[in-house]
């Protein structure tokens, strides 16, 4: 499974301590004069989201023409394959039925428009789309898939499971075989941050998934490692939280060894408990072995 990690413009620049990068944004999450041409070097594949995980949050809402503009000034200057969702609409708070298929009917509405923008302004060469499923059940979300393979859709991605993932994680992997069901392979999981989730989606044969997980556990003083998966955590007041959140963890003193670009060159420089610099450098550190695990958990 190829792992994309969430990126803004004050996270690390991945691709320059590693290979192999793939990369998602999201509009709200980088200035409104931030294009991916910024980047010192281009990551292997860009994905840029419709914002509306972000737009869900703040309470507003945007229109497919918004959404599309933010995207391509993102893909200014990128030279690097990449691909765009059409604005979805998120099934979070739904309460009854009604309510997810007038949801369900607006975001297949905008990706209808889309994909018919793309077809007909000759840019379907350069930027592929994405359909983004959103459904309320596995039902739904069986059909929604299959609509938007109808439109023409090649390549899609699997919405609003992050909040089902701590307390509902078999509906998160029946969803996802309904998706892969429906569509197969082609198939992109969104904003799941879980690593024991994202090892399951390897297995079950998705082709990607995004998380921001290397820089959040890095903000919280936390270190991952691969071969086998260990968590640990720097010395901190707030260990005893993380440790609730978690439910296993150690206190890490010292680094371990590791061939990660950054414990090459100054494993000491991660360990810092204060400072962006920091910070960033433990973020490519969980990056490695984040990928490493979801790697060795692919399908067969």
């Amino acid at each position: 499974m190829k792992y994309f990690v969430s990126w803004t413009h004050s996270d690390p620049v991945y691709q320059q301590y590693l290979p192999e990068v793939r990369a998602l944004v999201s509009p709200p999450n980088v200035s409104q004069t931030w294009h991916a041409g910024d980047w010192p070097c281009p990551p292997e594949e860009l994905i840029v989201d419709s914002g509306a995980f972000q737009h869900h949050r703040a309470g507003r809402g945007s229109s497919p023409e918004e959404a599309l503009r933010q995207q391509l000034r993102i893909l200014e200057g990128l030279g690097a394959p990449a691909a765009i969702c059409h604005l979805d609409v998120l099934m979070i708070g739904v309460r009854s039925p009604e309510e997810a298929a007038r949801r369900s009917a607006q975001s297949l509405a905008h990706a209808h428009w889309l994909i018919t923008y793309l077809e007909s302004g000759g840019l379907r060469d350069h930027v592929e789309p994405i359909g983004v499923i959103q459904g309320h059940t596995v039902e739904q979300v069986f059909y929604v898939a299959q609509a938007l393979a109808d439109m023409g859709y090649e390549r899609f991605a699997l919405g609003s499971l992050a909040a089902k993932v701590a307390g509902a994680r078999d509906e998160v992997l029946r969803r996802v075989e309904a998706a892969l069901e429906a569509v197969g392979p082609r198939l992109h999981i969104l904003g799941v941050s879980s690593v024991a989730v994202l090892a399951s989606l390897a297995r079950l044969g998705v082709d990607s998934a995004d998380s921001g997980t290397p820089i959040k556990e890095a903000a919280s003083g936390g270190l991952i490692y691969s071969d086998p998966f260990r968590r640990y955590k720097l010395p901190s007041p707030h260990f005893r939280e993380w440790r609730r959140s978690y439910g296993l963890a150690e206190i890490l003193e010292e680094p371990l060894p590791c061939n990660c670009p950054v414990c090459r060159e100054s494993p000491g420089a991660m360990m810092e408990q204060q400072g962006k610099a920091a910070v960033n450098l433990r973020a490519v550190h969980n990056y490695y072995h984040l990928r490493r695990c979801l790697h060795e958990a692919r399908a067969p």
